[in-house]
């Protein structure tokens, strides 16, 4: 892939570090520049960037008040390789100080360093390249939505998980070649090209999911991801009263001794649980129960069942993920079955047209 962005390529700002104290940038041969180009050092294997109070420092060097950055071909940052440059920037987050660094790349680079992150190795092509259409979609709609912050996207969940150059692989590189450039849209605007990990049976509705109803995202039946290999075609878990009433209770109050779901979606997920202690009820949404429990406890709203017993509750459901979109595990099932990544995108985003930008 290309190391870093030309005139004339679709480009994107990824964040991908916040730091308090300060920063370590590995490379062969750094060079050093200011917010106006200027370089102002260079040096061989690491710099320490750190945020004084007149700006940022370089191994204990004045640069610049707000912003530095670093190239030099190859460079290392938290364990993650990086291409061309990183932007360090001196930022305030949530009332802290930081040094907020920033990884501009060509989209199409980023799309194959997405889907390689996403993905494993071991799936069909045609799943990597409606991958590889979702992300270029996803991270589109996020740079025109975000053209007034110093990045458009982040590098974690909160975005898409990007982690640099280490992961990136021959599949990824062709799924997003043969993809160059193109996107879903609908009605003439880029659609919002959501995806899970899988769905459980059926994705969710985006009305549903998250309270804006789109019309190519109505939810529609999968029908393969729970065969095509995944861990979360079932599971179960359990939380210990502890652990339970230390998610809850200053939300009822004191020590839970209910749980029970009070509505389901079309889907079957579960919209609403009510939590009581005592005589105090408390209703919270199916999203919010993943979230006080973990979203990494509870794998999804594709909840069967809910029991709370002496030792504490057990919840047994399927499938991964927020279920609005794209299902990822369905879409290697269809993969498999010889299905063309037109037809996978068509089915999880009904309606929706598959154009070429660039």
């Amino acid at each position: 892939m290309t190391s870093s962005a030309t005139d004339d390529a679709e480009t994107v700002r990824i964040a991908v570090g916040r730091f308090q104290g300060g920063v370590d940038i590995g490379g062969a041969a750094l060079q050093i520049r200011r917010g106006d180009g200027k370089v102002i050092s260079s040096t061989k294997g690491k710099v320490r960037i750190t945020l004084g109070a007149s700006g940022i420092f370089a191994d204990g060097k004045a640069l610049d008040r707000s912003v530095a950055t670093i190239t030099g071909g190859m460079l290392t940052l938290a364990g993650h390789s990086y291409r061309g440059a990183l932007e360090v920037r001196a930022s305030t987050y949530k009332g802290r100080r930081e040094l907020l660094v920033v990884h501009p790349l060509e989209l199409e680079t980023y799309v194959t360093g997405i889907v390689s992150s996403e993905l494993p190795k071991s799936w069909p092509l045609a799943a990597y390249q409606a991958q590889a259409v979702a992300a270029r979609t996803f991270a589109m709609m996020q740079k025109y939505r975000r053209l007034d912050l110093p990045y458009h996207m982040e590098s974690s969940v909160l975005d898409q998980v990007y982690h640099g150059v280490e992961r990136e692989h021959a599949l990824a590189e062709q799924a997003a070649t043969s993809t160059r450039g193109q996107v879903l849209s609908a009605k003439r605007h880029l659609v919002e090209a959501y995806f899970h990990a899988a769905c459980g049976g059926n994705t969710e509705s985006a009305a549903e999911g998250w309270g804006t109803a789109l019309d190519y995202l109505p939810g529609s039946p999968c029908g393969r991801c729970m065969t095509s290999g995944t861990n979360r075609a079932s599971w179960k878990v359990h939380v210990s009263r502890d652990a339970m009433n230390k998610s809850f209770s200053t939300l009822v109050g004191g020590p839970v001794d209910g749980v029970k779901i009070r509505a389901r979606t079309a889907s079957k997920r579960v919209k609403s649980v009510e939590l009581t202690s005592g005589k105090k009820k408390k209703t919270i949404t199916g999203a919010d129960f993943r979230r006080f429990l973990g979203w990494s406890v509870v794998w999804s709203t594709q909840i069967d069942s809910i029991a709370l017993k002496a030792d504490g509750l057990t919840v047994v459901g399927r499938g991964s993920g927020h279920g609005v979109g794209m299902c990822q595990w369905g879409a290697k099932g269809y993969g498999d079955d010889g299905v063309t990544y037109e037809r996978i995108l068509a089915r999880y985003y009904p309606g929706a047209t598959l154009k070429r930008l660039y």
